[in-house]
């Protein structure tokens, strides 16, 4: 990259990508000499330097608002070689988005170099567009110039490569005010992670484990996928287009319908928790807006959390959810709301599971109005700070309007080691955890325990739904005489957490509409068996 740096106003020509190697840090990198804390603010131009279109099911009819990326502004703070970054844009009403995850600074022949992954995100929607952002600083540490490459995405209509360098770039140094409480936070989340293996150790230290049928599993060669046993997260190579991520620790994952299972089913389980009885509580007495039908009477919050509503317009798999269009694109509370409410009544509540988020949208406008405060902030943050989950999850998509109303059906986004471990709160070695944080008998419903399985047949006669979350009947799969109902989360695109009744978690982030990952039972009974005769 060649271009003339002046802090506030850069210049810099158009540039092919730069290489992988030029974003890894070295095995044995230096200590860096400089010291990056304080707002970097990078504005592109009216389009990337480079795009590379890979699919685009929905191509804009005139103008592409999606050529034109916001400013990415950031406020860093710096611990030893590692950046932690703080997203500080503010919403300038275009398509996109930014965040970001933490990086590292060394030093390079050219003078230190600083790395994060970021991801460009579709506004009113789930999508992440996975890249790095490469700043090269001057010998006084101030930044010189810089690139964003994006080479992988979790967005099954919308895939692209592209890069770009900024036309402007400004810096004010200074750390900011939680400087401290950031490092903290940081220390405390690394701390708590799952211990990070290459997944060709897990078929040593377990030979009967095929690694083959874990990729078949994962649904495509770019998904993020892994299997955590005993405690630690045995992962496969982070796949980028450009070369494997060396920042994967920090990419942006979406939940999309994982939310159903995170958000509607812990954030009602919280509340009946705290407030038993919430869950038999009717919609109509907390969301005016559908009492005014009369259709929606008798209808419980756990009927929504279950798909169980009673109002559809076609009971075929799936058919009211793809006919939905216009609900996920909606950006109001009040229009989302009155599409979700104008379903009609085709039965009686509890009884017939037919697939709708927005249900799901119904279930957390009554939560809000039952919860003091903000239904995410004060539900569903504090179970993940108690988690020590990451800062990815501190926020969730929300209407954009000035209700601001939490989406609850999707929405969310996280990282690697959140999903792992989320997935290990949610297998049996957490149950103890789990009944201190949530209503014990709706989580237990859910996550099939012993004496508990059951919920409504959703689409097959091996598929179960309860309480916002999936089961599988796996007995044909490893081969017991018995059912094996194997509880998991799964979101658009091919999105899975798979919670083994062994202890053994399977997640990948796919992208290819592949949601079978029936092939990694196999690996998770050679681990432990999964037939108990």
């Amino acid at each position: 990259m060649s271009g003339l740096a002046i802090l506030g106003a850069i210049t810099v020509l158009a540039s092919a990508p730069l290489p992988m190697a030029a974003f890894t840090p070295p095995a044995q990198a230096a200590a860096p000499t400089a010291r990056l804390e304080g707002r970097l603010t990078l504005s592109f131009g009216p389009r990337p330097d480079g795009l590379k279109r890979l699919r685009d099911d929905d191509p804009p009819g005139g103008a592409d608002p999606r050529l034109a990326w916001p400013d990415l502004a950031l406020d860093l703070v710096q611990d030893g070689d590692r950046l932690i970054p703080a997203p500080a844009n503010g919403d300038d009403g275009g398509y996109w988005d930014w965040s970001a995850g933490p990086g590292r600074i060394w030093p390079s022949a050219e003078g230190d170099v600083a790395v994060l992954p970021v991801a460009l995100r579709e506004r009113n929607a789930n999508c992440a567009h996975n890249g790095l952002l490469r700043v090269a600083l001057t010998p006084a540490g101030a930044p010189r110039t810089a690139q964003v490459r994006l080479g992988a995405e979790t967005c099954l209509y919308d895939k692209f490569d592209a890069w770009a360098a900024p036309r402007r770039m400004g810096f004010t140094p200074g750390a900011p005010q939680d400087r401290d409480d950031r490092i903290a936070r940081d220390r405390e989340n690394r701390a708590a992670q799952l211990p990070v293996r290459p997944l060709s150790e897990l078929a040593v230290s377990h030979p009967g484990v095929d690694l083959a049928v874990l990729a078949r599993a994962s649904g495509d060669d770019q998904a993020v996928y892994g299997m955590v046993v005993d405690g630690v997260n045995y992962a496969a190579p982070c796949p980028t287009r450009f070369g494997e991520d060396p920042f994967c620790e920090g990419r942006t994952l979406p939940s999309y319908s994982t939310a159903k299972s995170l958000v509607g089913g812990l954030g009602l389980m919280r509340l009946e928790r705290l407030t038993p009885g919430l869950a038999q509580r009717f919609l109509t007495e907390l969301v005016p807006a559908c009492a005014a039908s009369g259709a929606w009477s008798g209808v419980a919050l756990l009927d929504l959390l279950d798909m169980a509503s009673g109002h559809y317009r076609s009971a075929a798999f799936e058919a009211d959810e793809n006919a939905a269009g216009a609900f996920f694109i909606t950006r109001t509370h009040a229009e989302k709301l009155a599409y979700a409410c104008g379903y009609p009544r085709r039965g009686a509540p509890g009884a017939t599971w037919v697939y709708r988020t927005s249900d799901s949208y119904l279930l957390g406008t009554a939560l809000q109005a039952a919860t003091p405060g903000d239904l995410y902030d004060t539900v569903l943050r504090p179970i993940w700070r108690d988690l020590t989950l990451s800062p990815a999850l501190d926020e969730t998509r929300r209407t954009l309007d000035a209700r601001r109303q939490p989406f609850v059906g999707w929405g969310l986004f996280l990282r690697r080691d959140d999903a792992a471990r989320l997935g290990v709160f949610l297998s049996p070695a957490g149950q103890a955890e789990q009944d201190r944080l949530l209503a014990p008998r709706l989580i237990g419903e859910a996550l099939q325990r012993p004496g508990l399985e059951g919920g409504l047949a959703a689409g097959s006669a091996r598929l179960r739904y309860a309480h916002g979350f999936w089961a599988r009947d796996i007995a044909d799969l490893v081969g017991c005489a018995h059912p094996v109902w194997t509880p998991f989360l799964s979101g658009y695109g091919g999105i899975s957490i798979v919670l083994f009744p062994n202890g053994v978690v399977f997640y990948a982030f796919g992208d290819e509409a592949r949601f079978d990952w029936g092939p990694a039972a196999g690996a998770a009974n050679a681990v432990k068996a999964l037939c108990h005769d």
